[in-house]
């Protein structure tokens, strides 16, 4: 699986299926059965209250997942399957094993705790969670932090996060191309018939004339070109805001 299909399935979950938090989870629809298994596994983590919120959610038939089975059912295969018993994903498939979130974190390749150098589908981490960095300063979570309760979106800076890295069974060669910087486009000189800004005061009797007359700026056509001479344009005069007609300095002549 490349990063950019580990983000694009992470961040399908969180915007188009119904998800809760539940520990010991990677994509198995929330049910009695599934809540009592749960609780006995990990009785810690599945308070009284807890259980009883939980069992107040079955009709709406979310999917379960905690922070590191998001990311392992990913994986191991999940695509939402309604008719197979963990939507699709097999346990423990794909070369990648059933670990927790810190083992999983130890397992990254090219650790970090510079965030300016993340890259798309690398994981962050913290003490005993782990998300998927989804680009554009996102990751794609499965939590219980504050009001929120399954697979999420949230802003990277709220994770108080302290490390990244790269997962050892995701192929990180689709990356996006550094864009290359335009060449600076050249700019040619005015041409015979282009029309120009005339931002001079005189014009001259021909191309090396000393020989000259007052004018006004404004707007005129190159007539002429005389390149390596002193006065090297040709331009008239194309309304009334100026009265050019003759030979004028390179420097005073802007291509419109």
């Amino acid at each position: 699986m490349t990063n950019k299909e580990l983000v694009q399935r992470a961040i399908s979950i969180a915007e188009n299926h119904k998800t809760i938090y539940l520990w010991g989870t990677f994509g198995a629809p929330l049910t009695e059965n599934l809540i009592r298994q749960k609780a006995k596994q990990y009785p810690r983590n599945y308070s009284a209250g807890r259980q009883a919120y939980l069992r107040t959610q079955i009709s709406a038939r979310p999917t379960a997942f905690d922070c590191v089975g998001l990311i392992k059912g990913i994986l191991w295969g999940w695509n939402g399957a309604e008719d197979k018993s963990f939507g699709g994903a097999v346990y423990q498939s794909n070369g990648v094993p059933d670990i927790n979130a810190g083992t999983m974190a130890k397992r990254t390749m090219e650790q970090s705790t510079d965030f300016e150098q993340l890259v798309l589908g690398e994981v962050v981490f913290k003490n005993g969670h782990i998300g998927i960095y989804a680009g554009e300063g996102k990751v794609v979570e499965a939590t219980l932090e504050g009001d929120k309760d399954g697979v999420v979106i949230s802003p990277l800076f709220e994770g108080a996060w302290t490390g990244h890295g790269k997962l050892p069974w995701v192929d990180y060669t689709d990356l996006p191309l550094q864009e290359e910087e335009e060449a600076p486009q050249e700019i040619l000189p005015p041409d015979v018939g282009d029309t120009v800004y005339f931002s001079g005061n005189r014009h001259y009797t021909s191309s090396s004339s000393d020989r000259s007359y007052s004018a006004r700026p404004g707007p005129a056509r190159v007539t002429n070109r005389a390149e390596g001479r002193k006065h090297p344009y040709h331009i008239i005069h194309t309304d009334k805001t100026s009265n050019v007609y003759g030979w004028v300095d390179e420097d005073t002549v802007t291509l419109l």
